[in-house]
Order: C-alpha cells, then sequence, then structure tokens
C-alpha cells in the first residue's frame, strides 16, 4: 500500500494517489452496537467482492443472564429462518445497505393473494403454508405476500438445531426443492436475496448476503485493438461477473484456465516447430501467508483496499497455499467441475454427484470462486502482459 498520498498513482495515470485509486474508499463503517428497535443499517465489506458473507448481530446480556454464555454461532437449540425473496434485476434495497427481514417486504413473480392473484374461495387469503418431509424430518414454512400480491418473504415454524450454522443448511435443504419445483412448474425464477436466521433462545441472528463489488474510476487505457484471444477471455469473464450462479461463475471461470493453458501449450509447440529457444516458465506458486496474499492481491486488482483477513481467506484458502498451480487445478478445481459436468452436461449413465438444492454443495463452489477468479487474473498477468494491468506492477 502507499503510504505517500502526494506520490503519484502506480496505475500510471499520471495522477496524484490520492486523486486517483486512492479516492476510492468504501464509504460504509463497521457496524458498533444497533439500537434495539432497528431494522436496517449500513455496514464495510469483510469479504470478498461478489461472494457470500454473514452478518452476525448479537444480544449483549447481564454476565448472570444465561443467554450471555451462548457462543457467536448459537447453541442447540429452537432456530427461526427468514428467507427474502427478489425479482431478478431489481434489488430490494441500496448497495451497502442491510436490512433484517422484518424491514422488508421481498417480492418475486409468484401471486398468491389479492390483487396479484386470488384464489378460489379464498378472497381473505394472505399466505400460503409449506409442508417438506425428508432426511432431516418434517418442517413448515409460512410464505407471505407484499403489499401487490406476490411472494416476498418464507418463514420456518421453529427449527432444531445444533447452532444457526446447521439451522440455515438444513432450512434451505427442506424449502428449496418446493422452490424449484415451482420454477420447473410456472417457469418463473425464485431467487433469494437474504437468509435470516434467528436463534429464538437469544434472539440473536445472522443474515447471509451478497457483497457488492467496489466502485472504481475510469482507468483503463484504451485499446485499438486486441487479439481474439484476450478477447475471448475477457467475454467470458464478464458472462461470469454478470451472473448470480456461483455454479456458473465457476463454469465460466474453470474454462478460462482451460483456455490459457491450451494456449500456452500451442505457443509451446510453435515454438518448438520453428526452433525458437522458449523461456522456462516461472512456477505459479499460490502464496502461503497472510502478508504473502496480501501482496498477490495488490497485484491482480486495479482497485487496493485494505483486505481484511475474510477477504484475504477468501481468495486463497488454507487447503490451497503453497501450493503449484498445476496441482490445485488438478486436485482441487478439477474434481469439482468434473462433478458439476455430470450433474449438467455430461455421461447420462452416471447419477448426479451435486445438487443446487443442496445448501452445502452450492457453498462448497461458491467458496472456490474468489481463488478460480484470482488464479484467471495471475494466469492473465504472466500471458497478456501489454493488455492486461500493464501498469500495475508485480
Amino acid at each position: 500500500m502507499m503510504n505517500d498520498v502526494d506520490a503519484l498513482c502506480h496505475c500510471g495515470s499520471g495522477l496524484k494517489h490520492k486523486r486517483c485509486h486512492g479516492s476510492i474508499l468504501d464509504p460504509a463503517k463497521a457496524v458498533g452496537n444497533l439500537p434495539p428497535n432497528a431494522t436496517s443499517f449500513r455496514t464495510g465489506l469483510a469479504g470478498f467482492p461478489g461472494q457470500l458473507q454473514q452478518m452476525h448481530v448479537m444480544n449483549q446480556f447481564p454476565a448472570d443472564d444465561p443467554r450471555s454464555s451462548v457462543p457467536l454461532q448459537g447453541a442447540p437449540g429452537l432456530y427461526e429462518v427468514v428467507f427474502v425473496l427478489k425479482r431478478p434485476g431489481f434489488p430490494l434495497m441500496g448497495e451497502r445497505q442491510m436490512s433484517f427481514s422484518n424491514g422488508l417486504e421481498g417480492d418475486s413473480h409468484l401471486g398468491i393473494r389479492p390483487p396479484a392473484f386470488t384464489p378460489p374461495g379464498g378472497q381473505d387469503v394472505d399466505r400460503i403454508l409449506l409442508q417438506s418431509v425428508g432426511d432431516d424430518g418434517r418442517f413448515e414454512f409460512i410464505g407471505t405476500a407484499n403489499q401487490r400480491g406476490f411472494l416476498g418473504k418464507i418463514t420456518s415454524r421453529p427449527i432444531q438445531a445444533r447452532d444457526r450454522f446447521h439451522a440455515e443448511e438444513i432450512a434451505f435443504r427442506a424449502l428449496a426443492p418446493s422452490l424449484s419445483e415451482f420454477s420447473l412448474q410456472l417457469d418463473i425464477p425464485l431467487e433469494i436475496a437474504q437468509i435470516e436466521t434467528k436463534d429464538l433462545f437469544t434472539d440473536s441472528c445472522q443474515v447471509t448476503i451478497t457483497l457488492p463489488f467496489f466502485d472504481v474510476p475510469l482507468i483503463v487505457a484504451p485499446q485499438s485493438r486486441t487479439e481474439p484471444d484476450f478477447r475471448g477471455v475477457a467475454s467470458l469473464y464478464r458472462e461470469a461477473l454478470n451472473s448470480n450462479s456461483p455454479i456458473y461463475q465457476f463454469l465460466c471461470l474453470y474454462k478460462i484456465i482451460e483456455a490459457l493453458r491450451a494456449r500456452r501449450k500451442k505457443l509451446q509447440r510453435a515454438a518448438k516447430a520453428t526452433n525458437l529457444g522458449q523461456v522456462a516458465a516461472t512456477p505459479e506458486i499460490v502464496p502461503s501467508t497472510h502478508q504473502e496474499i496480501r501482496v498477490w492481491l495488490e497485484a491482480l486488482f486495479y482497485v487496493r483496499p485494505e483486505w481484511s483477513l475474510v477477504a484475504l481467506d477468501s481468495a486463497v484458502p488454507p487447503e490451497v497455499r503453497g501450493k503449484s498451480f498445476d496441482d490445485v487445478i488438478a486436485d482441487t478445481l478439477n474434481p469439482l467441475r468434473i462433478n458439476i459436468a455430470h450433474a449438467l452436461f455430461e455421461d447420462t449413465r452416471h447419477e448426479l454427484t451435486i445438487s443446487y438444492d443442496e445448501l452445502l454443495d452450492t457453498r462448497k463452489v461458491a467458496k472456490l470462486v474468489p481463488f478460480a477468479k484470482c488464479i484467471v487474473r495471475r494466469m492473465m498477468k504472466s500471458d497478456f502482459r501489454a493488455e492486461f494491468l500493464a501498469h500495475v506492477p508485480d
């Protein structure tokens, strides 16, 4: 990070750092204490842009109150899980603005009461009851409509769970098949905007949302001509970022990795055929420490925030640190890609190995999306030095 605010910016714009990259600051501040009746608040980024984040809101109790000893994640007991829906492309609130479920109406394309839809003989209907029976037991959910009559929120009856994470997992597993069937039968999307899980003993909760991207200045040098390989990668990268599906994002990013590796082999064969000497490639190794990861990220992104530990761990999960790109691609990314491909495209003789109604499966993919993005950017910077991040030093 640059300490001298009067120094020129690293991006090559010719402007002082404080008037270029140094001017892009996260306007949100970390939340401290919230008033008891608060329904919304502004929050700072504590993770990797575009990825899931969980905000924990803990009620405070006197030391002699038994609720004061409950750990952050909760304890075995009863929980309530609220799924807030939204129409794709229409956010429920501004970026970095968070709201508890009681401050949101939610929205969807599914009409359940007037004026959107009047069930036969149901003029006074104001909610629906969903029941689910599965491996985790029997569950009931109450679906409520917004003022226009469209399904906006789905709330579980009390769920017995080990902690808040477990409650969210089993509630999602119980509800998701119903949402998937509605989507299939009625040809409508049913997108979950956020999930709120409340401990009914302490009323503490966690809210799961998707982090917004950074606001950035226009500092990319215009290029009148780029080679087809570069244009293809850029288009697929944009396609990944425009999607709200971690499965699709991962597939796009992995396809870029495959394409870049194939391009390297093609160039090596061409050099060998023409007897041109090839400089041995520098081994590509995943950084190991938080400080190394921070330096690594600063070479891969124009905007250099104060990366939080959560963001560093999201960008480079502990299980891949210190390994070569080849090993990580072969042992971590490719097996996941194969599972997804079997579920979506290939070899109909095999049963599905991954379910998109299974929260742990989708979270497993989502966890690796930031890392796959960093692998792509590092490979791009090595292979397209004149076109990609040319002014950002290594």
